[in-house]
């Protein structure tokens, strides 16, 4: 039986963290030691605003100071881990202790990321400088306008070196089985997931634009695969006939299949899902009307903005102009 805990976990918690995927890391770490027998994981709450931080659905949880944490006595952990975590409200977020914090546990090398959108504070103290990242997907358009220097990807988590990073959601609990895999072995991670009803280990592979296309999975698998190619080349001009003979079916059945499964057929999909990622651009970003236009694969801004006003019932800058002022 072990007597030294192989990594202690401090997260930090950002007012309106996501308590989802918070909970998901938390409950892995648990179930870990359950499962080890003795003292794997060690976890504490910390907080550089009150003692009590509320999580986006409005439950607190007692934290103790970062300095406390920082200045404690460790004699048997291996090592510490310091996750930053965060939620809707994560963006306008700015707490100069926690950043000169974060910056002096940096140059310490100890390993540090986030979870869901403590990214932005992550990126904010330079944490991402030099690897890849991802957030939540609502957040990535957003988050690739502030820091356009960083490799931020739509992937479901990323570790490389000793950083990491993750979607948010139930991500985090992928992300800390990664931690398992690699403290324990595979036949740990193999029980938690089986506990969780999780099957499926995600890891960098996966990426978010993904989910739409999982949702029909388990209806139709060329459905699946063109949804997920839809998803990866909305920028690029798209023609249906391609995308049907890469899944390996004809325009005429993949029409069939749109219809049957969705209601629509694939180019009024594919309309839907550029005005829908043209909406969050609006809102979270401050691009120019008809560069949104472009980066959401509408070759015109009189195109983007005819089918804009028939989908909305407002033109591209009314929406953002109405969405500014009830933020």
């Amino acid at each position: 039986m072990s007597s030294v805990v192989k990594r202690e976990f401090g997260f930090v918690l950002v007012p309106g963290y996501s308590l989802l995927a918070l909970s998901c890391a938390i409950d892995v770490l648990r179930a870990a030691n359950q499962d080890a027998g003795y003292t794997v994981y060690n976890w504490k709450l910390l907080s550089a605003d009150d003692a009590l931080v509320m999580s986006s659905s409005g439950l607190p949880l007692l934290c103790q100071p970062l300095s406390q944490w920082h200045n404690e006595v460790v004699v048997a952990v291996k090592q510490r881990v310091i996750a930053i975590c965060g939620g809707d409200t994560s963006l306008d977020y700015h707490n100069y202790q926690l950043t000169q914090w974060l910056s002096s546990a940096s140059e310490q090398s100890m390993m540090m990321g986030s979870i869901s959108d403590g990214a932005f504070i992550a990126a904010e103290c330079g944490l991402f400088d030099n690897c890849r990242s991802t957030i939540h997907w609502k957040c990535l358009d957003n988050y690739r306008e502030k820091f356009p220097q960083l490799d931020s990807r739509a992937s479901i988590l990323e570790i490389e070196g000793n950083r990491f990073s993750c979607a948010g959601g139930t991500a985090s609990l992928d992300l800390f089985l990664h931690f398992v895999l690699k403290d324990i072995g595979s036949d740990a991670v193999s029980n938690i997931g089986y506990n969780y009803f999780h099957d499926n280990f995600r890891d960098s592979s996966d990426t978010q634009v993904w989910a739409h296309a999982n949702r029909y999975a388990n209806k139709n698998k060329m459905l699946n695969e063109a949804l997920r190619l839809i998803a990866l080349q909305l920028e690029e001009p798209l023609n249906i006939q391609d995308i049907a003979k890469q899944v390996g079916t004809t325009h005429r059945t993949l029409d069939r299949l749109f219809k049957r499964y969705i209601g629509l057929s694939p180019s009024s999909y594919i309309r839907q899902l550029r005005l829908s990622r043209a909406e969050s651009l609006l809102v979270q970003t401050g691009m120019a009307v008809s560069d949104v236009g472009l980066a959401c694969g509408f070759n015109s801004a009189s195109l983007f903005g005819r089918h804009f006003k028939a989908h909305y019932k407002l033109t591209p800058l009314q929406f953002r102009q109405q969405a500014l002022a009830l933020s």
